[in-house]
């Protein structure tokens, strides 16, 4: 287990080595700027956990990336609930054809994210609790 982002200060970018395979991290980014994090190259049964122990800081993003930068790198999506929403408000992000994943600031305490790598690429899964109405989720190149 590992802990990413400095609380209420700039956090350092995240370089996930191809010896971490298994690991989860959580997520502690209260800062109004963009924590980074890239994973390792493609490797079948490398998996990931990511999950916030803070609510992300106005302005404050998560941005996940795959290593060779390569469309179509990224398969799957995430759900994202609104909390408190008296229509039980839910969106699914679907990745497409993309290799990074960038969740806003609306993200809150208990989002979670997962990846793993069958060896073409990483198969995205996971729930993202928000404060409004999105997308708070999206994929992109």
């Amino acid at each position: 287990v590992e802990t990413l982002g400095n609380g209420t200060s700039a956090p350092t970018a995240k370089t996930i080595g191809d010896a971490e395979p298994g690991e989860v991290y959580f997520i502690d980014h209260n800062h109004a700027s963009a924590l980074t994090i890239t994973l390792p190259a493609l490797k079948a049964g490398a998996y990931f956990r990511f999950q916030l122990k803070t609510k992300l800081a106005n302005n404050g993003t998560i941005v996940i990336q795959s290593k060779d930068a390569t469309n179509g790198d990224f398969a799957g999506g995430i759900v994202e609930q609104v909390l408190n929403a008296a229509d039980g408000a839910v969106s699914y992000q679907l990745c497409g054809a993309h290799h990074i994943l960038t969740i806003n600031d609306d993200a809150n305490i208990g989002s979670v994210v997962e990846c793993v790598c069958d060896g073409t690429a990483w198969n995205w899964t996971g729930t993202v609790l928000t404060e409004a109405v999105g997308p708070n989720v999206a994929f992109s190149t």
